[in-house]
């Protein structure tokens, strides 16, 4: 792994903790500072890979889908959820577009092994949940684990379907570049 590629897994984990304890604290401006950074350090001309952008869109409605399912199943709520009980909160989807800015970059090496980033991202997808849920961004309100499963199985399904979108995305640009 390169140092660019550390950087950005190490702006991935400002991420995360800075919505978690942002939602947690009350303190509605750390996640957006924190992804902004993410942005300007990613879309600098020397980091920039095609596709980010649509990426980012396709995972935040993609996130906006699944974490709003969650809620409305009754299986999660969400801290400083700003009166949008019913919806996913802006803390979340900014961690749904941090994630794709790991597709083509720390996480790039995952393009080529879709089964491997599906079991790696159902196994770990509802520990974070559980993590965010002990730092007091989440309450899991299911009493079953079914909602673990569910959401487990989601993001196995849902990293992979992002990092297919971000390989074909700079192929389909290179092709372009190469008629």
């Amino acid at each position: 792994m390169n140092l660019n590629n550390g950087i950005n897994m190490l702006w991935m984990q400002a991420l995360w903790f800075g919505a978690i304890i942002g939602a947690a604290q009350q303190l509605f401006w750390l996640a957006p500072v924190v992804l902004a950074g993410f942005i300007f350090w990613e879309f600098r001309p020397a980091r920039r890979v095609h596709g980010d952008v649509q990426l980012m869109l396709i995972a935040v409605l993609i996130g906006l889908i699944l974490d709003t399912t969650w809620v409305k199943l009754g299986w999660i709520d969400y801290a400083d959820n700003l009166d949008l009980s019913e919806r996913a909160p802006l803390w979340i989807l900014l961690l749904w577009a941090g994630l794709a800015l790991t597709l083509n970059h720390s996480l790039a090496w995952l393009q080529s092994r879709l089964v491997l980033a599906g079991v790696l991202s159902g196994l770990s997808s509802p520990l974070s949940y559980l993590g965010a849920a002990r730092l007091g961004a989440v309450d899991i309100v299911s009493e079953s684990w079914l909602w673990a499963v569910v959401l487990g199985f989601s993001w196995a399904v849902t990293v992979p379907l992002l990092l297919w979108l971000a390989r074909y995305l700079k192929l389909k640009k290179e092709a372009q570049q190469h008629v």
